[in-house]
């Protein structure tokens, strides 16, 4: 793994790490950002303001609980934390990291944040 982050939901931080493709590195060089986030059952996801560089290969269906990906066909920035098991449908992900820790913050967390991402 690379660059550690941490994401702030207004006043709970959730601590990630980044790993060493050309992806990730590249979201790392536009830190600090914003990102306007909503969340639902199994994700938050939003917009990124700036697109980022992918190889094709990075591309792929589905997610483990706690990645943190990008969707290049979109321009998406996601935290998926839940139903790893019927992700597979979901296409256009590439993995730039994944979440430190328990998951079980993220469950609790259900509404819309401007979160605000670091270097940790």
């Amino acid at each position: 793994m690379g660059q550690r982050i941490v994401m702030h939901f207004d006043n709970i931080a959730i601590y990630g790490e980044l790993n060493d493709t050309e992806t990730a590195q590249e979201f790392a060089n536009h830190l600090p950002a914003t990102i306007h986030v909503s969340g639902t059952s199994i994700d938050f996801c939003g917009q990124m303001p700036f697109s980022l560089p992918y190889k094709p290969e990075q591309v792929h269906h589905g997610w483990t609980n706690g990645d943190i990906n990008y969707n290049p066909d979109g321009g998406w920035f996601a935290i998926l934390f839940d139903d790893e098991e019927n992700s597979q449908r979901y296409g256009d992900q590439v993995v730039m990291g994944r979440v430190e820790g328990s998951l079980e913050i993220l469950h609790k967390l259900s509404r819309s944040y401007n979160v605000e991402i670091e270097r940790a």
